[in-house]
């Protein structure tokens, strides 16, 4: 027994040690009882001297002496007919000429011990919830923190209008020391500028001064020849815990915007407004640099974004929520251990006579991933997703409520599936013959055979696919 070994090297108590702990209990419980019962005995053994009877006036004679016989004090010999004789046991378990029977009561008591011990185990485990991975993410903007510095950036809240690019995009940047949230709003419908609405704060007024800004470049015909705007906050020493500095900045976006990146070089959080819709959006992507030894970084994805090209990336932080694919969806986390844990939902198409295939990727490193693709009752749209893991991290897919119709080519070193059916000779390459050369080997299917969905699945780690 390897692990009861194992845990007697490190100081536990194995199956065979307890048995033996428990038949010297029971040993010592039998010595104890016999001691009692003799001790019982020895009251009852004892015997006892009679004290002779007062002389009568009639015992005595006309001398003055005693007469007769007298009385004499005599032992009194008679056993009480009260013992009773103290039969043993007999030995119910003999075992080559020994009585075994203390070792298997011993035995018997250890059982039920280890009965009691890991039917508990099993119950606190049936009642408790499966672990998400989600255990130590941190609370949504709160957990950031100075949220009351006194000292404000202009001891208002700032406004800054920046033209866009001349192929209608922009760039936004945040870096230093600085931490706080950044949300997507849907701007005015005649809006043709990036309106930037925002609050800097900190605990050390003279950390003011470190903050600046990066404007657009802008030629001198007026052209916009590159729309960007990068926020510089104080840069505090990594060692200097005693002050913080914290901005909250809302990105308002104009209809005509057709590329949009957001990113962080600080730490952030990056939500989108209820509602946002980022509609006229052809391509969008946000994504966090954590600094060194940072997972505080979160990207809240919305289902209600229905841009054309959505790419969400983290380095060490969370991407968290649910998302929306109208044609294209990236996630990733492949450059650290960022954690994903996302619901997505085919969106509505804008032409319901020509429905565009719903593209997916997800491409995870170090952290684990949770995809559930949804599917809508309204309508089906062609699937095909790709989801790969390099970094030997946990994969679990879901794809029960996709309404998922096709082949699935799944490349991992381990996994388990469930709702899927093998195939029982691999399709694609590998079978010999010259018209597969370079097509994907497909190796599991859900619907039928001949669907249209398609799904791609390459890990080195482990991966659980559900249907």
């Amino acid at each position: 027994m390897p692990s009861q070994t194992q845990r007697s090297a490190n100081g536990g108590l194995s199956f065979f040690g307890m048995v033996g702990g428990v038949m010297a209990l029971l040993k010592l419980k039998s010595k104890y009882d016999e001691y009692k019962q003799t001790s019982a005995d020895d009251e009852e053994g004892r015997v006892a001297l009679t004290s002779a009877a007062p002389f009568t006036d009639n015992e005595r004679d006309g001398h003055g002496v005693e007469g007769g016989h007298g009385s004499i004090a005599l032992l009194d010999t008679e056993i009480p007919s009260s013992t009773a004789r103290r039969t043993k046991k007999k030995t119910c378990c003999m075992c080559c000429g020994m009585d075994c029977s203390l070792l298997w009561k011993a035995i018997g008591i250890v059982l039920g011990l280890y009965t009691l011990y890991y039917g508990f185990r099993a119950l606190k485990w049936a009642l408790t919830d499966a672990p998400t991975g989600l255990e130590d993410m941190p609370a949504f903007s709160t957990s950031l923190g100075c949220a009351d510095a006194p000292y404000i950036y202009k001891k208002t809240e700032v406004t800054q209008m920046i033209p866009l690019g001349i192929q209608d995009d922009h760039q936004f940047d945040i870096r230093g020391a600085g931490v706080g949230t950044i949300t997507i709003v849907d701007g005015d419908a005649d809006s043709t500028e990036i309106k930037y609405e925002m609050t800097i704060r900190t605990d050390k007024e003279d950390l003011l001064e470190d903050i600046h800004f990066v404007m657009p470049d802008i030629a001198e015909d007026g052209k916009v020849t590159r729309s960007r705007y990068i926020i510089e906050t104080s840069r505090i020493p990594a060692v200097d815990t005693a002050h913080c500095m914290r901005f909250d900045i809302k990105v308002n976006i104009p209809p005509t915007l057709k590329k949009l990146g957001v990113s962080a070089h600080a730490d952030a959080h990056v939500a989108f407004a209820p509602g946002t819709r980022a509609a006229g959006v052809e391509e969008l992507f946000v994504r966090l640099y954590q600094p060194s030894g940072n997972t505080n970084g979160i990207i809240r994805p919305s289902t209600d974004v229905v841009a054309q090209k959505v790419t969400y990336e983290v380095y060490r932080g969370w991407i968290v929520g649910e998302a929306s694919v109208a044609k294209h969806l990236e996630i990733s986390t492949q450059r650290g251990d960022g954690v994903a844990n996302v619901k997505i939902t085919p969106s509505y198409p804008s032409d319901p006579d020509s429905l565009d295939v719903a593209t997916i990727l997800t491409i995870t490193g170090a952290g684990r991933s949770d995809f559930t693709v949804m599917g809508r009752k309204e309508f089906k749209r062609q699937i095909k997703s790709t989801h790969s893991s390099s970094r030997n991290a946990d994969m679990y897919l879901k794809y029960g409520e996709a309404e998922f119709d096709g082949k699935i080519n799944l490349q991992s070193t381990s996994f388990t599936v469930t709702g899927a059916s093998s195939l029982k000779r691999p399709l694609g390459s590998g079978d010999g013959g010259d018209d597969d050369e370079g097509k994907p080997k497909w190796t599991h299917f859900h619907g039928s055979e001949d669907g249209s969905d398609e799904l791609y699945i390459s890990s080195r780690g482990w991966t659980r696919l559900s249907f």
